[in-house]
Parts: structure tokens; C-alpha cells; sequence
């Protein structure tokens, strides 16, 4: 894979898109292999995660961490349970959206195609199934002296593998499935390390290709799929895990249960556009010990980051909440049934939510994403916060650079999008309180990371939106992450040099819709 094909992918589903005609035209009744667990782990034994959680939560105040303390006394394995839980966990079903269930984390279409694994130090390995809420046994051991060896974890760790699987989002997006699963990765991997924070373990992230590449060989052995190269991660601290046991209300699938969403992942597994994924992605299990030996990444790899940033705690303002709320608050926008998009009514935040907003976009991500980022440029539009003129800014090392005031942008920045405002569409940008775009030189990230640099710069994004989401949701405001804007014209609302492309948007505001939701938390 040379660094021209991965220019080329990037421009066909970038810049190129429109005038290739490959925009997609999403079908939402078009099935995919959504919520469907791997072949192998649909057995009856498992460890069921922990209840409670929401209540853990709920006794810290938001920004505070730890919200349980390493020396809170909980079960064998609960520890681990309540930060999978934290991190990933469902949250809510909204009755009148049509993409239900929601999560702390954001999806295309709540698609969630980000799954993750975990492996034991006795070298057991589990399906972290949801729905089911437990982990569920895999029938792969590992073992010191095996294949999968470097995954195995020291005793009181946890090896975490998170990945995601291509089918489970829509087909008619194509190639851009590939962006849009690494930039979910980005945001999975935010996720667990802002509920490692919050459950006071530290997490060290493995780059190297060896660990990559058994990491891949386990999720393979889960039976048929589509993945991403995996990222692995070591949970320190999370204590022992209990033994497995049959899971309750559990028996052992028949045999045409899955049978028709497994043949749907069969078949879509083979799609043209997944192979091409497959290829421009393999350099991340490439990335060696002596590219990650560079002086600049060795301190970044070696050291375990953080996902919550410093914030200051405060009696005032509009972030008056605590972490299970912080959590639950976390959405991609509401409209009423029948009417898609997002809306949006006027409001007015106050310099509490700017710090916040700048600090948790700030927070370096884990190794060479790092470096990365530091090649990303984050342009903020603004309109009613913090007292500050309506138009564009730039976000330098955590605090804002005016750029141009300009009071029609947000409208400007609206009719740009790729939706327009129609009966049967909402679009409340015009009323928004602040969009965040990241623009990056495409052709320097290339020349300084190699083949690897596009994925990166991916699941960067995802790392930086979701942290722009949560800052967003403590303050009861709604966060959009998307791709659905032409770059160019972008580019140019935005006020960026030609050779910084536009790769991915959040919008920020408060939602004028609201209804009862039912509770899914435990």
C-alpha cells in the first residue's frame, strides 16, 4: 500500500465524492448486521457485568474523578464491569426516534459497529455483549507461548480489543464506511478512557503491529465479519476476574436464530468498497517498534492517558450535574417523529462552557494520535457564548484566536450543509451555539506518517469529537458530529488555506424538542 493509494481513497471519499458522483444516498431500511454478536459468542456461559453503575456515577459531581476511587471496595471483576459499562453502556430509547438505542458514545444511525473483546489473565477471552449485559465466553484461549501471547495481560489486568465492523453500517455508504468506523474507533477508544478516569484504572494503549496483529487473529477466530485493524489497550488495576458461569435466561442459540443476518455478513463482508478498506487500514498493523521508537512518540506510547481533562469544579454555571447525568445528557440531536435532522433553538452559554468545550477538545490522545492531532487545526464558529462576537475562531494549544467576526455565518454554515431545511428535514445549524471543524494538510500528515497517516488522523477525530460531545452534554446541549458538507465550500466559510481540507464537523447547541425517554441504565 503506497502512500498514493491512500491519497486517492481519501480524495474519492473526500473532495472527490460529489464530482465522482459517489455521494451517498442512504436507505435506512436497508438492513445490516447491526447489534448481531460474533458466531462464537452466542454460548450460555459468561461473566454478567455488574449493576449499579448509575449510582456509582451519580455520587460525583462532573468534572471531579475519580467517581470510584481504587480503594473502593467492590467485587471480584465489578470494577471492570461498571467502566465497560461506564464507557459503552446503554443509556436510553427515545419513543419517537427512529434510531434507537443510544449509548454514551456516538453512531451513524446508532449502528454502534465498535465491539469489543476482552482477555483475562488466565487467558480466558469474552464478547462484551450489551444487550445481554454480560461478557460472554469465546472458545480462544490464550496462552504464554501460543500466537495471541502478547495479549495476555499480568495478573489484576485486562486486555481490552476494540474494533469495528463494517456491515453493521449501512452498504449504499461504500467507501465511506472505512472513515466512518475508524472515526467511531476514535470515539470508543475517547470513551473508555474517560470511564477509566472515572473507575480510577489507568489505561496504556499497544500500537505496535505485533499486538495489532494478534489482536486481529482473535477477533477473527470469532467467527465471519469485516473488521477494522483493532486498537488494544491494558486496563491496570481492575483486581481479578470471577470465573465464568451460565448467564442467566442463557441456552445455546438454534440453528436459524442468526441464520439470516449471518448470511447478510457473509455476503457483505465481500463488498468491493470493504476490500479496498481492508487495504488502505493494514498499515496500522504495520506501525513497528522502531517507527514507535521515534523520540517523539516513545514518551506518548509509554505513558497512560487520560480521557477527562483538569477541569476546575464550580457552584455556578451551567455544567451543575453529575457523571451519570453528564452521561446520559450525550446525543446527537431531537426531532419530533416523522421529521429527520436535528433541531435547534437560541441560546446563551456563558464562559463555563468555552473552558470546558476548549479543555476536553485539548486533551492529547493516547500515542502516535498525539502527533497526529498536533497536525489537525480545529476552527470554531460561535454565536452567543461567552459574550464573544458571532463568526469564526481558532483553537490554539486550549484557548481561542479570533479569526473573522461575521454575524450570517451560522446561517451561511446551514445552507451549506448537505441537508437542506425542508417539511420533512430539520436542520438547526442556524441556531446552534458552536460548530467545530477539523481541517488537516492531508499530504503532510502522509509525508510524516506514511501510509498509516489517514487513519490516524481518523480515529483522532474521533478521539477529539468525542471529547467535544461530552463537554457538550454537561452543559445540556446537544453534539452532531458529521461528514455532511462540501468540503470546499467549507473550506471557504471557514477561512482555511487551500491545502487544509475540512475532515470532519461537531455542532453544538440546545435542542428545542423533548419528550420522556425510558431509562436503560443499570
Amino acid at each position: 500500500m503506497t502512500i498514493t493509494d491512500v491519497r486517492l481513497f481519501a480524495y474519492r471519499q473526500g473532495q472527490w465524492r460529489g464530482r465522482l458522483n459517489e455521494q451517498p444516498h442512504v436507505d435506512d431500511s436497508v438492513p445490516t448486521t447491526a447489534t448481531l454478536p460474533p458466531a462464537a459468542a452466542r454460548g450460555a456461559l459468561g461473566r454478567p457485568l455488574p449493576t449499579g453503575t448509575a449510582a456509582l456515577l451519580s455520587a460525583a459531581p462532573y468534572p471531579r474523578t475519580p467517581a470510584c476511587p481504587a480503594d473502593t471496595a467492590l467485587p471480584p471483576g465489578d470494577r471492570l464491569g461498571h467502566l465497560l459499562v461506564a464507557g459503552l453502556g446503554l443509556q436510553r430509547r427515545e419513543p419517537s426516534n427512529r434510531f434507537n438505542d443510544h449509548r454514551a458514545i456516538a453512531s451513524v444511525r446508532s449502528k454502534f459497529p465498535v465491539h469489543a473483546f476482552v482477555v483475562a489473565p488466565d487467558g480466558s477471552t469474552a464478547y462484551l455483549d450489551l444487550y445481554r449485559h454480560a461478557l460472554v465466553d469465546l472458545p480462544v484461549a490464550v496462552t504464554a507461548d501460543g500466537d495471541l501471547a502478547e495479549l495476555l495481560p499480568a495478573p489484576g489486568e485486562a486486555t481490552v480489543l476494540l474494533a469495528a465492523r463494517y456491515t453493521d453500517l449501512p452498504t449504499p455508504y461504500g467507501r465511506l464506511r472505512c472513515a466512518l468506523a475508524l472515526l467511531e474507533l476514535g470515539v470508543n477508544l475517547r470513551a473508555l478512557h474517560v470511564a477509566a478516569d472515572l473507575m480510577d484504572i489507568r489505561a496504556r494503549q499497544h500500537w505496535d503491529g505485533a499486538d495489532v496483529t494478534a489482536a486481529g487473529r482473535l477477533i477473527a477466530r470469532s467467527g465471519p465479519g469485516a473488521w477494522t485493524p483493532p486498537l488494544v489497550l491494558t486496563l491496570q488495576g481492575v483486581g481479578p476476574l470471577p470465573p465464568a458461569r451460565p448467564l442467566p435466561h442463557s441456552r445455546e442459540p438454534g440453528p436459524l436464530q442468526y441464520a439470516e443476518d449471518d448470511a447478510r455478513l457473509r455476503q457483505e463482508s465481500r463488498h468491493a468498497s470493504l476490500l479496498d478498506s481492508a487495504e488502505i487500514t493494514m498499515p496500522l498493523t504495520e506501525l513497528s517498534r522502531a517507527e514507535l521508537s521515534r523520540a517523539e512518540l516513545s514518551r506518548a506510547a509509554s505513558e497512560p492517558a487520560r480521557g477527562v481533562p483538569e477541569l476546575p469544579a464550580r457552584d455556578g454555571g451551567t455544567a451543575r450535574l453529575d457523571w451519570a447525568q453528564a452521561l446520559w445528557n450525550r446525543t446527537a440531536g431531537r426531532t419530533p417523529e416523522g421529521v429527520g435532522g436535528f433541531s435547534a433553538r437560541p441560546t446563551t452559554l456563558g464562559e463555563d462552557f468555552l473552558t470546558d468545550l476548549l479543555a476536553w477538545s485539548a486533551l492529547p490522545a493516547p500515542g502516535p494520535l498525539a502527533e497526529v492531532g498536533r497536525m489537525v487545526r480545529g476552527t470554531v464558529a460561535l454565536q452567543r457564548v461567552a459574550g464573544l462576537p458571532t463568526g469564526r475562531y481558532t483553537a490554539v494549544d486550549g484557548r481561542l484566536e479570533p479569526d473573522h467576526p461575521d454575524p450570517g455565518l451560522m446561517q451561511a454554515l446551514q445552507d451549506s450543509f448537505s441537508y437542506p431545511l425542508t417539511p420533512v428535514v430539520d436542520c438547526g445549524l442556524r441556531h446552534a451555539s458552536a460548530m467545530w471543524v477539523f481541517s488537516a494538510d492531508l499530504d503532510a500528515i502522509l509525508d510524516a506518517f506514511g501510509p498509516a497517516g489517514w487513519s490516524l488522523l481518523q480515529l483522532w477525530c474521533g478521539w477529539a469529537t468525542h471529547g467535544v460531545a461530552t463537554a457538550a452534554a454537561a452543559h445540556g446541549l446537544f453534539a452532531r458530529p458529521a461528514r455532511s458538507f462540501e468540503e470546499y465550500r467549507m473550506q471557504y466559510l471557514m477561512g482555511l488555506p487551500q491545502e487544509l481540507v475540512p475532515v470532519f464537523s461537531v455542532t453544538c447547541g440546545r435542542s428545542r424538542f423533548a419528550e420522556p425517554m425510558l431509562d436503560l441504565r443499570t
